[in-house]
């Protein structure tokens, strides 16, 4: 996490490639975990489409690129999916076509929505933001939080199962804590950057709620395809998705809430 902090502070393109291998190695444990129960064959055409597509989001969001026309040039490649799966002769075409396409929304699009996020400066005045300090930054700050007190809070007094067949380890008491925990660390932010409490306090809401939804829907991830970890990648921690399965949900969501206040 310490890369992670530090580049996010060095600049956009550091955070924008080390996001890139982020969402690169996310995929491919992606791919990985539903080809063990032949969900998906699409291991290597998959990955390649994230990073042709996450390249060219993340160039448009920290406008190195000013045409947004440039966004149709991800088209051609989706259109290949079908091509190369009238050759391969698999078993299982549509699902290696629908996989691929729920692979972009599901980890490509919230990966490449942390750029704009860390960019686009006009978010930054619509909170009252001074530049010299990181949305992208504060908002791992609430999302850590959340994670670390609602683990903390579910192990001291929770009682009640969030969902048991998915996730047992997860409570509603673990849930209300982390929310609360998320907010006042929000309200902290706001406060040390005086910036918009409210605005914080919001988007420390949408974080945590929807940071649980993100890390429930990868629990059902590894369900499906039998696994208990993501992958390896991290010992102690899991893989990659394991690590960041708290944005899937919460970027491009606090990215809207950003868009249209």
């Amino acid at each position: 996490m310490a890369a992670l902090v530090g580049c996010i502070i060095w600049n956009e393109y550091s955070t924008a490639a080390i996001f890139l291998l982020f969402s690169t190695l996310a995929t491919i444990e992606f791919y990985q975990i539903l080809n063990k129960k032949e969900l998906s064959h699409n291991t290597k055409y998959g990955p390649f489409v994230n990073v042709v597509v996450y390249s060219l989001l993340s160039l448009v969001f920290i406008e190195e690129i000013n045409n947004y026309r440039v966004l149709f040039l991800i088209v051609p490649f989706l259109f290949i999916l079908v091509l190369q799966e009238l050759f391969s002769k698999d078993e299982i075409p549509y699902q290696n076509i629908s996989s691929t396409l729920f692979a972009l929304l599901y980890i490509t699009l919230p990966f490449a929505s942390l750029n704009y996020l860390n960019f686009n400066k006009d978010l930054y005045v619509k909170i009252g933001l001074g530049e010299n300090w990181s949305l992208l930054l504060g908002f791992f700050i609430i999302l850590w939080t959340s994670d670390s007190m609602a683990y903390v809070v579910g192990k001291a007094i929770g009682k009640h199962k969030l969902i048991p067949r998915i996730s047992p380890g997860k409570t509603w008491e673990g849930l209300v804590g982390g929310l609360i925990f998320a907010v006042l660390a929000g309200y902290l932010f706001a406060y040390v950057t005086e910036s918009s409490i409210l605005h914080w306090m919001v988007m420390a809401t949408i974080i945590s709620i929807f940071g649980l939804l993100g890390d429930l829907s990868e629990s059902l991830l590894k369900r499906s395809g039998g696994v208990k970890d993501s992958g390896t990648l991290l010992p102690g921690h899991g893989g990659v998705l394991d690590r960041f399965d708290g944005i899937l949900f919460s970027a491009p969501l606090v990215l809207c809430y950003l868009l249209f206040i």
